[in-house]
């Protein structure tokens, strides 16, 4: 059975495209903002904690692995005790 073909998709249209517009650093204002001073800032307890880093957990992990004699295997439970006891602090 041959395919039928749309009218419209053997006639060939003219297609236009216009350039794309860049814009410059001039057309784009940055709205004008007064610094604030930090002092009068509050800042919230919760998230004036420091997050601990990548290494402070893993140096922490690595002791409580080593108090619990460094079992074999389930290295997720000093992790996530390193994490906890850190986050607490």
């Amino acid at each position: 059975m041959p395919t039928r073909k749309s009218p419209t998709s053997t006639e060939k249209k003219p297609t236009t495209r216009k350039a794309p517009v860049r814009k410059t650093a001039s057309a784009v204002a940055a709205p004008a903002v007064e610094p604030v001073p930090i002092d009068s800032i509050a800042v919230d307890s919760a998230i004036a904690k420091r997050t601990p880093t990548y290494e402070e957990i893993a140096v922490l992990a690595e002791q409580f692995w080593n108090e619990r004699g460094r079992p074999f295997g389930s290295p997720e439970i000093d992790w996530l005790r390193a994490e906890a006891t850190l986050h607490a602090a």
